[in-house]
């Protein structure tokens, strides 16, 4: 269900999403990389062009982030309740990694964006580098 956060940034449509991390070889990973960050060359972003957020840039096949509906090119809002919007990669990743099992993301993406467009607008009708975590 999409829902509106307020970010540092500005008020966005945004999605939650819960990933149970998978335990493999006695770690547990949630199976995707990210890439971004305020520390990262916000020109060099393949998703938003200078955009310094963290953006999802891969997902392993059937792994835990996609059976919970990650997909590349997310950009991550929150992890935990904590705002990432104007973190480092590492900060990011310092949150995503801590040893629980269970992850809530906020993430929006261009078809929520799309989305919220087509609504306002019909009348009538209701980076440098990535890290797998």
């Amino acid at each position: 269900m999409a829902e509106y956060v307020d970010t540092f940034e500005s008020e966005v449509l945004c999605e939650c999403i819960e990933v149970v991390k998978d335990v493999q070889d006695g770690s547990l990973i949630l199976g995707f990389a990210i890439g971004g960050g305020i520390d990262q060359d916000a020109s060099k972003n393949p998703f938003v062009p200078n955009d310094p957020g963290i953006f999802v840039s891969r997902v392993i096949k059937d792994g835990p982030a996609e059976r919970a509906g990650l997909k590349v090119g997310d950009k991550i809002l929150q992890v935990n309740g904590y705002d990432v919007t104007m973190a480092t990669q590492k900060q990011a990743k310092k949150r995503l990694i801590k040893n629980q099992r269970i992850v809530r993301l906020k993430v929006t993406r261009p078809s929520l964006i799309n989305a919220e467009f087509l609504e306002e607008n019909e009348p009538n009708d209701q980076y440098r580098q990535q890290e797998y975590i």
